[in-house]
């Protein structure tokens, strides 16, 4: 019977000592009698220990602040904020539109959970203005990470 279809997907694995002790040795003892499979494992391994002596540079302070500062990624990330505020904001007033229309819960529910909303949206937006508005006077807003 021929374990090569068997043993070539075990090959892999057996390189990189994730088989039990039974399937290890099967495939030793397979790669010994097996020429054509010894040369597929051969391969394998050539090409593991390739792969580990591979380098990929790492980009430099200016490709990073070319990347940061291109167009694509500031759009992008101009975009993503747009649809994350909107779905926030969709979703925010579809729940207090239902609050408002479920007749289950009482006033004193409704008044606590508009007033949290309402006071989490406004604190917020205070944030958010002192942010916007303080950036201009900002003297650290160009100083490099």
């Amino acid at each position: 019977m021929n374990n090569c279809p068997i043993i070539r997907e075990m090959l892999s694995a057996y390189l990189d000592g994730e088989l039990t002790q039974q399937e290890s040795q099967k495939v030793t003892v397979h790669l010994r009698d097996c020429d054509a499979c010894r040369l597929v494992y051969e391969d394998f391994r050539r090409l593991r220990d390739d792969i580990k002596q591979l380098e990929f540079p790492e980009p430099t302070d200016e490709q990073w602040r070319t990347i940061m500062g291109g167009f694509a990624f500031k759009t992008t990330r101009g975009i993503g904020w747009l649809l994350w505020v909107g779905g926030a904001v969709v979703l925010v007033a579809y729940g207090l539109f239902e609050l408002i229309r479920d007749p289950s819960i009482n006033v004193i529910e409704h008044v606590g959970i508009l007033a949290l909303i309402l006071g989490s949206v406004l604190l917020f937006l205070t944030v958010l203005i002192e942010r916007i508005g303080s950036y201009k006077t900002d003297r650290y807003k160009d100083v490099e990470k």
